[in-house]
């Protein structure tokens, strides 16, 4: 037999031996276990018949914890829904959607982990039967760029805290990190909002209105036009209102792509087509969601910046270096 094939053997037996649930002796647990073994020590060397029952007391109520405590995490289910855009140092909120199909839970804490590194975890203090319940986490991405989402570990210490048993959920998924946003208003002022258009309130004119998304800044809103949904003034300023943004090779890459994530972003809330150019790759010019999306995704995973390859732009299009 081969080492290869031995390799395979051995992984598959620790897969069928491997316990079913994770398994952490508690604080309390510990003091337990203690007092267990010396109960026993005593009992076997004195003979003590109560000491006996003593122990059997003992081994009952740790049999009953142990499985009130797989009743609780047996039978759970688990949704996950992530947020549509992440960006780095930012938090959000991650939405689980979790119910016990057999009977009621308690004590829950939901764990997420990324790359093999806790990112975040959750309290669900109480499940009824049947009835999924949506809780929400808040985390933290450092860095940029694809990364993934192992696993979600439910842990639970119910009944008497002797014992954290978790279980395991295998729900991996692929998720792209947009660069933080870094204001750069001295770039907006030297690109599209150039020669008065858009630097100052007063001198922007108000397009159109469109339909309100996350996001949009207050002051835009149009309050008094709504009865059922709001709806968002769109300011219109420049030569145009088209923009393209350049990035430029430089020292300082993640302040580079922070700033043009901000003014892809600024272009996206007003409602003005726009467009990145960077390395080999344009976009051409838009002012969908999808567009946007693209862009960042392109942004997020950019790791070098070279000289921009691009043919002639749109005379009427403003080029905003970084």
């Amino acid at each position: 037999m081969s080492w290869k094939r031995l390799l395979i053997l051995f992984q598959s037996l620790f897969k069928w031996i491997r316990p079913p649930r994770g398994f952490r002796l508690t604080k309390a647990g510990r003091i337990f276990f203690a007092f267990l073994v010396a109960i026993i020590v005593v009992a076997m060397l004195t003979g003590n018949n109560l000491l006996f029952l003593v122990l059997s007391v003992m081994l009952a109520f740790m049999i009953v914890s142990g499985i009130e405590s797989e009743q609780n995490i047996k039978y759970l289910e688990i949704d996950r829904s992530l947020p549509s855009e992440i960006f780095a140092r930012r938090s959000v909120k991650i939405c689980y959607a979790i119910k016990n199909t057999r009977c009621s839970s308690s004590r829950l804490i939901i764990s997420e982990t990324c790359l093999h590194n806790q990112v975040g975890s959750v309290k669900a203090p109480y499940l009824s039967k049947n009835t999924p319940e949506l809780f929400y986490n808040k985390v933290f991405f450092e860095q940029r760029g694809k990364t993934r989402l192992e696993h979600i570990k439910v842990f639970t210490a119910y009944p008497y805290g002797l014992f954290e048993k978790s279980i395991t959920f295998k729900l991996g998924a692929d998720i792209i990190v947009f660069p933080t946003p870094l204001p750069c208003s001295d770039l907006l002022g030297s690109g599209w909002r150039q020669d008065g258009h858009g630097a100052d309130k007063d001198l922007d004119a108000i397009s159109h209105i469109r339909a309100y998304i996350p996001g949009d800044s207050l002051s835009s809103i149009a309050w008094k036009k709504q009865h059922t949904s709001l709806t968002t003034r769109v300011i219109e300023g420049g030569s145009g209102g088209s923009g393209i943004v350049v990035v430029l090779p430089g020292p300082d890459i993640e302040t580079k792509l922070g700033k043009a994530t901000f003014i892809i972003l600024e272009f996206f809330n007003k409602g003005l087509k726009f467009g990145l150019c960077i390395n080999e790759y344009f976009s051409g010019l838009d002012s969908s969601r999808t567009h946007k999306i693209e862009i960042l995704n392109k942004i997020a995973c950019v790791e070098a910046i070279s000289d921009p390859k691009w043919s002639i732009f749109d005379a009427d299009t403003d080029l905003i270096y970084i």
